[in-house]
């Protein structure tokens, strides 16, 4: 059997298909920082509504599968609005890496 992506879920820059690859893994790397601070007691989550994942230990779950669905529709909607999606994947990206460091400046300066 062959199977055959559709020509319009192809992306052929390979700066964008990083880029969504990389957003996928600064999401789930928040997901695993965070998880980690909070079962050490180390930090809180300040989203309210993640609170209520963390107690039903559904949390790293609700971060992989938000973290795919965000970057299949970034991904499908690439050749849409190509400009949009290029810069919405950007800001995700540069508030993502700001997220992990705080978590990561958060875990050493309350371990010291």
């Amino acid at each position: 059997m062959n199977f055959k992506i559709p020509e319009n879920l192809i992306i052929e820059s390979r700066v964008m298909r990083f880029m969504l690859y990389t957003l996928f893994c600064l999401i789930v790397a928040d997901g695993l920082i965070t998880e980690f601070l909070i079962a050490n007691g180390h930090g809180v989550e300040a989203n309210p509504f993640l609170q209520f994942w963390i107690s039903q230990n559904l949390f790293l779950a609700f971060k992989i599968c938000g973290a795919f669905l965000i970057s299949l529709f970034l991904w499908v909607k690439y050749y849409s609005f190509p400009r949009l999606i290029y810069t919405s994947t950007a800001i995700f990206l540069t508030f993502y890496t700001v997220v992990i460091f705080w978590n990561l400046f958060v875990f050493l300066t309350t371990s010291a």
